[in-house]
């Protein structure tokens, strides 16, 4: 029964984040919006996620061994954004630079890439239990949707056509599904220690909101305590609602038989 929640909530990561951006593209203001302030908002639930749910359960479960994970995690991940210059994009200069096909095509490149990374941490955490799979997939449409929006804007402006983008999108979305199945599938019989799962996770979504979400958040704010301060602080928030609920309505002692064994 996890595989197929971990289906769902892969295509909804995938489609419904492809989905938007389509219909917000068309509608330029209404993008410029969601970028704006979704990704702030985008912000808090991650940091929440990570906090609040990921490493207070991981190390309640796995020990120290988690924090070390998490720190492994940012260096490794800043690393990779060092390779990858576009590894994730929330700036709203994204949405309104001019014809640049090559640029279209390292977006193209790097969202598959960030999928790909994507589908890991999710597989990963169904892993866990299903409480932090949900915790987990909203984390990661929160994010990905203001994402997809300011990287559908630039593929188009880049010379690509609708057709093209929604093409090469789709392919890209399924990259998901590809890494959280085979994170999945894979992950219980090669053993993979859960404490490391819980930090990569926490540190993943914590490395996204502290590098690149909350800088932009400081540069682009005309005022102390902006509007995008205030979605930033609706979206722990709602992170805080959502990671209560996950797990007083849907945690049970069988889902959490996988951490209990490792």
């Amino acid at each position: 029964m996890d595989l197929i929640y971990l289906i769902i909530a892969s295509l909804a990561c995938g489609l419904l984040s492809l989905s938007a951006a389509l219909v917000l593209v068309l509608k330029s203001s209404w993008a410029h919006i969601l970028v704006k302030y979704g990704t702030p908002f985008a912000a808090g639930v991650l940091l929440i996620a990570a906090f609040r749910d990921l490493m207070p359960h991981g190390i309640n479960e796995q020990g120290a061994v988690v924090l070390n994970a998490t720190l492994a995690a940012i260096v490794i991940f800043f690393f990779i954004e060092k390779g990858f210059n576009s590894f994730h994009h929330h700036h709203e200069e994204d949405m309104v630079e001019g014809k640049n096909t090559a640029q279209g095509w390292m977006f193209v490149i790097s969202d598959v890439f960030h999928n790909f990374i994507d589908g890991i941490a999710l597989g990963s955490a169904f892993l866990i239990s299903p409480s932090t799979g949900l915790v987990a997939t909203i984390a990661l449409i929160s994010h990905d949707i203001p994402l997809e929006v300011g990287e559908f804007g630039v593929q188009i402006r880049s010379g690509f056509s609708t057709r093209q983008t929604i093409l090469r999108n789709i392919i890209s979305s399924l990259t998901l599904l590809v890494g959280s199945l085979l994170v999945f599938l894979v992950g219980d019989s090669i053993g993979i220690p859960y404490g490391y799962l819980y930090g990569g996770i926490a540190g993943f979504f914590i490395y996204i909101a502290l590098s690149d979400i909350i800088p932009t958040i400081h540069s682009s704010e005309t005022t102390r305590f902006g509007l995008r301060t205030v979605f930033f602080v609706v979206g722990i928030i709602f992170g805080t609602t959502v990671t209560s609920i996950a797990h007083d309505y849907i945690e049970t002692p069988e889902n959490n038989e996988h951490s209990h064994n490792n």
